[in-house]
């Protein structure tokens, strides 16, 4: 597990002229990131490679790039791509990948070669929950799990 480590999710949002997925990044500092890597056999004997991501974004102690307020995903969806600059989200099917890209959108295949460049995984966003409701403020977060 790496405590303070940085990451650059990238929401997904449709481009209405390219009709594809764009996706805008929003680097966070200070989150928890843990990588369990296992290995799996198919019943017809074929080895495969199975890796889980575990990323927790505590509500007090980590930095939001411009101090981008969270929205959720459905709110964040109806949003104008001017007025989604302010916020970010969490929503399956975002990418997500270690280190810090506070660049432009762009899409898939341009996040999957600025990982291969630094050496980094893509992470694809399977599930996530809000934790941010109850508890006490240092225990509060952002859970993500990830392939």
């Amino acid at each position: 597990m790496i405590t303070n480590a940085t990451i650059t999710i990238f929401n997904g949002r449709t481009d209405k002229a390219e009709r594809r997925t764009k996706y805008f990044p929003t680097v966070i500092k200070g989150v928890s990131y843990q990588e369990a890597k296992g290995a799996v056999i198919a019943s017809n004997g074929v080895w495969g490679e199975n890796v889980n991501y575990k990323i927790r974004i505590p509500l007090v102690g980590s930095a939001v790039q411009d101090k981008r307020l969270y929205m959720p995903c459905l709110e964040y969806e109806k949003l104008e791509d001017t007025e989604a600059a302010a916020y970010w989200t969490i929503k399956k099917g975002d990418l997500i990948v270690r280190g810090e890209y506070p660049g432009d959108p762009m899409f898939e295949d341009a996040v999957n070669a600025f990982a291969r460049e630094n050496a980094v995984d893509v992470i694809h966003v399977a599930e996530y929950a809000d934790n941010t409701i109850g508890g006490s403020l240092y225990v509060r977060h952002y859970r993500i799990g990830g392939k």
